[in-house]
């Protein structure tokens, strides 16, 4: 046995059998070393692989001071990190169901038997799941081209009416990539075609074959564009200037606007039962969510958008009309 990986089995046993709430005697350890790994070894070699896991951090208490046994408190992540985490992970669509159950896995790793039944994840989980088997690795690839800041080439792909995912064009995209980002449950690539203005938004679980292009710089931004600013600023991933809003909306609806819009929302009390929230946002994303909120809330500025969700709501009805509601089976609404 090789003297220098016992302090890495004990490890994995603690780690394993261990936690607050559950302790291992030193013949418990010897069992366990000399039925999971075939490691015969002496308590003396068990003390001296202890004191090395103390010695780079490992929170491991002396047995005089626990009373119990061994364990192990400390851990690369909380086990309410990892149940956030894995929360996250079964609700995020954009991954396989494959993909998701090893990420699962890998995010239990690190805690106790015990522990990892405790965090488990959502039993609801996500009504779908994407069939794109690559998404980790455009994610590693568009990842790569970003911090290399050279363009990359990808096939976009769109679901057909065979439920399959399908190309959307025949030629690859290429295009400058500036960072990944996540919003309204979707990932997607930030960037820009060659020799345009406009930043364009893909979702990062459509992607496939994406393929460095080492040879070929990106694109610089213009030193007025804020990144970080244009991600807030947009309610969902539409491509556009940013404009000044006032909406007013019914009181019960404050937190769904600061969840949507954040903290930096102007908020003006009508007392009358309604707000008035001033937003700085992408003009096709706020029409997009005032017309979900559209009984609540409404756009009063500016007014080139209010006429035009305005028009938007007409065709809308104009559509529904023209089509007749059979009678029998009918409710009321």
């Amino acid at each position: 046995m090789s003297i220098n990986i016992l302090p890495f089995r004990v490890y994995q046993v603690l780690s394993e059998y261990t936690d607050a709430d559950h302790a291992l005697t030193m013949g418990d350890l010897l069992r366990l070393l000399r039925t999971e790994y075939g490691l015969r070894c002496d308590r003396r070699a068990v003390y001296a692989a202890l004191d090395k896991l103390r010695a780079v951090g490992c929170h491991i208490p002396e047995y005089q001071d626990d009373g119990e046994g061994y364990r192990l408190l400390s851990r690369p992540l909380e086990p309410s990190e990892v149940r956030l985490l894995s929360d996250a992970a079964s609700a995020f669509p954009g991954i396989s169901r494959r993909q998701c159950e090893r990420l699962l896995k890998k995010l239990g790793r690190g805690l106790s038997r015990w522990q990892r039944e405790q965090c488990r994840p959502l039993s609801v989980g996500t009504p779908w799941r994407g069939i794109n088997q690559e998404t980790f690795l455009s994610v590693e690839v568009l990842e790569e081209a970003v911090s290399r800041c050279c363009q990359v080439e990808f096939q976009y792909m769109e679901y057909g009416m065979d439920k399959r995912l399908h190309p959307r064009r025949e030629q690859p995209y290429r295009v400058s990539p500036y960072g990944l980002f996540f919003t309204n449950g979707n990932y997607y690539l930030l960037c820009r075609y060659q020799g345009k203005e406009n930043i364009s938004h893909y979702r990062v679980d459509r992607i496939q074959l994406p393929v460095l292009l080492e040879d070929q710089p990106i694109e610089p931004l213009p030193p007025s564009l804020d990144l970080e600013r244009y991600v807030r600023e947009r309610v969902y991933p539409f491509s556009g200037e940013a404009v000044r809003a006032v909406l007013r909306c019914e009181a019960d609806l404050v937190s769904d606007v600061l969840d949507r819009f954040g903290m930096e929302t102007q908020l003006r009390d009508n007392k009358d039962g309604t707000f008035d929230a001033t937003v700085f946002t992408g003009a096709a994303g706020l029409k997009f969510w005032a017309l979900q909120y559209v009984t609540v809330c409404q756009v009063l500025e500016p007014d080139w958008l209010r006429r035009e969700i305005g028009e938007a709501l007409r065709s809308g009805w104009e559509n529904y009309i023209k089509i007749p509601v059979p009678m029998s089976g009918s409710k009321k609404i």
